[in-house]
């Protein structure tokens, strides 16, 4: 990162403290800053943990996006798809057929949140690679973009996102509003604007475009349209990034627009966005990355449950209760009876049950034959919920209390506020490949998904990346 632009972020923070404390300047401050940055940032300036991350990152993306490909729930986007297929700019993975570069982004972009492997940052309302990486990989294969400009523009968009999500988390989250979409939006077209090689000002004019686009709320949690947001955000941030080079203007008032959904309350700090931009703390590296295929606010009392069974040496056959403490926000877990696969995603009682009987999650947790599991249905009667009102109204918020009540009046009791893949316990790149590999087996065989993990772990050094997307969109079934 070069002196001059390092100097324009201190005095691009400084305004944007005024701003706040004036309620009155531009307000067109934010979206300029990040376009610089997004325009300038070179290979050379990246951290190697950032590197790292990044790759780590679409090793769980692209094994994402081939899972979210078979799931039953992508059937009905891939319909839509085949029947208004555009021209053959791009591959969709796992399906063996291509179609115009921002109909790919669509349908990738559900693929990779319908596997629910998508990884979030935590404050930050669950902003998440799965708006970033899809949108972006697709954009790559259209520009033909080399490994290094791939690793830049997936950084550049991922560490916009998660700068403006975990400060503006402050009045969205209370609100039940998704970061996911309303925030990735963004990412996923900074992204794009670097792969389209857009100029300061495209790029600037790409992010007001982005502003009126990307919505998400909670309530569609378990539902298709949960999936529909992010896919929605990748297909958008294409069309926002090719709308902007081919001149279509905007008002990119981010500041104003942010600040409108806590009710012009003022208490988002803007200058915190770009503090540091381009250097330490990195928020890229603060993406949780997740372990299985359901909703990340499971995901500590699971690990936590484990624990607990593993180091005490606890059988299912022992459990009377467990009693699991919520923040106010999680109340949208509480599904003792969950009505499908999709539903079962989202409920605390039915993940913990399956936890309880095998010992360990993966793809048949969430199915309709481990719905329906009668096993499965009693254990999840043993399942409470205390709520807390006095946590913080936020996305992970408390303890991560877990009581575990045995059969002869013993209680354990475990607390992890975050679980192992978050920032306090994080995921090594061995681990994060063992992830992939054993989410990717049946769907590409076993000298594929060794190659792909080849090139994504040497990224950096790739010419291009047409032979990963080659082998992840199936094109050799292409007609």
């Amino acid at each position: 990162m070069t002196t001059n632009l390092l100097q324009y972020y201190s005095v691009t923070k400084q305004r944007l403290r005024l701003c706040a404390e004036t309620e009155r300047g531009t307000e067109m401050e934010l979206a300029e800053t990040f376009a610089k940055f997004v325009v300038h940032t070179e290979f050379k300036d990246m951290d190697e943990s950032v590197i790292e991350y990044v790759k780590k990152l679409t090793l769980k993306q692209v094994m994402g996006m081939l899972v979210g490909s078979v799931a039953p729930t992508s059937k009905k986007v891939i319909r839509y798809a085949k029947d208004n297929l555009g021209g053959p700019e791009c591959g969709v993975y796992g399906c063996g057929f291509r179609t115009d570069v921002a109909q790919a982004a669509l349908l990738n972009g559900f693929f990779a949140h319908a596997s629910e492997m998508e990884d979030d940052q935590f404050p930050g309302g669950g902003i998440s690679d799965c708006t970033t990486w899809p949108a972006l990989l697709t954009a790559a294969e259209k520009c033909k973009l080399s490994g290094q400009e791939t690793v830049v523009a997936l950084y550049v968009g991922q560490e916009m996102q998660n700068r403006i999500a975990m400060w503006a988390g402050v009045v969205t989250e209370p609100l039940g509003i998704a970061n996911l979409p309303f925030i990735g939006i963004y990412g996923a077209t900074a992204c794009c604007a670097r792969a389209f090689e857009l100029t300061e000002e495209e790029t600037t004019a790409s992010f007001g475009l982005a502003m009126v686009q990307g919505l998400g709320y909670i309530h569609t949690w378990g539902t298709d349209a949960h999936y529909w947001e992010s896919a929605t955000v990748c297909r958008n941030a294409v069309l926002n990034a090719i709308m902007a080079k081919n001149g279509a203007t905007s008002n990119p008032a981010l500041e104003k627009c942010l600040d409108m959904l806590g009710g012009g309350n003022g208490k988002i700090e803007f200058d915190k966005m770009v503090e540091g931009l381009g250097g330490p703390p990195y928020y890229t590296n603060y993406t949780w990355i997740k372990k299985w295929g359901f909703c990340f606010q499971n995901h500590n009392f699971v690990d936590n449950l484990a624990d607990l069974m593993r180091e005490n040496k606890v059988k299912y056959e022992d459990i009377e209760e467990v009693t699991v403490h919520f923040d106010e926000l999680r109340f949208i877990l509480d599904r003792p009876e969950p009505k499908n696969a999709e539903d079962s995603r989202f409920s605390i009682q039915h993940i913990l049950a399956y936890q309880m009987i095998h010992g360990e999650c993966g793809l048949e947790t969430n199915t309709e034959r481990a719905v329906h599991d009668l096993r499965i249905a009693e254990a999840r009667k043993k399942v409470k919920i205390v709520y807390h009102p006095e946590y913080p109204k936020r996305y992970y918020a408390g303890e991560g209390r877990l009581d575990l009540q045995l059969k002869g009046g013993k209680t354990l009791t475990g607390f992890m506020e975050q679980p192992y893949g978050g920032p306090k316990y994080p995921l090594t790149l061995g681990q994060v490949v063992d992830i992939y590999r054993k989410y990717c087996k049946g769907i590409l065989s076993d000298a594929q998904i060794e190659r792909v993990k080849d090139i994504i772990l040497n990224m950096e050094n790739e010419p291009d990346l047409q032979e990963l997307y080659d082998t992840c969109t199936f094109r050799h079934l292409v007609k």
